[in-house]
């Protein structure tokens, strides 16, 4: 970065907000598992419960699984907006790194569903006079107007 740029905007996607049911179910899912868990440890050995409480011991393992693995994902996908560029950086192991220069970008596209726009996060498609194609998309990205907003205006300077 040079020293005339500014950071304006830097998020990963928000995991709750983008996705609030699946978010949910997996949250439930953990607590059924350490309900289990702490019944399983306190049962007798007559007890005909043992099985559920197997059960949802192994759906709780699932449900936190599932979550860690989504917030992994999520954790290391970050959009950036600074006064001159904007890049998008994913990847765990190995690394990926788009950036399209504001004054290159041809058009920005926000789209939210319903919960989004409940929510207020967005998809945001970012293309360049470069290819025909998005160059940049990502879901889940809180505060779609800010987002917007950055971008027309520093692209008009």
């Amino acid at each position: 970065m040079s020293e005339k740029e500014k950071t304006l905007y830097d998020e990963t996607p928000s995991m709750f907000r983008n996705k609030p049911f699946w978010f949910g179910l997996y949250v439930i899912s953990i607590i059924a598992g350490l309900w289990g868990l702490f019944q399983w440890s306190s049962a007798t050995d007559g007890n005909l419960w043992k099985s559920a409480y197997i059960f949802s011991m192994v759906v709780g393992a699932l449900g936190f699984m599932s979550l860690l693995t989504w917030w992994l994902r999520v954790v290391n996908i970050r959009l950036a907006i600074t006064n001159e560029r904007v890049t998008l950086r994913t990847g765990i192991f190995s690394k990926n790194i788009r950036e399209v220069y504001i004054t290159d970008i041809r058009s920005t596209q926000i789209d939210q569903r319903f919960m989004q726009r409940i929510l207020n996060t967005c998809h945001v498609e970012i293309s360049s006079a470069a290819t025909s194609e998005s160059e940049i998309r990502i879901d889940g990205i809180p505060y779609p107007d800010k987002v917007k907003k950055l971008i027309d205006d520093h692209r008009r300077d």
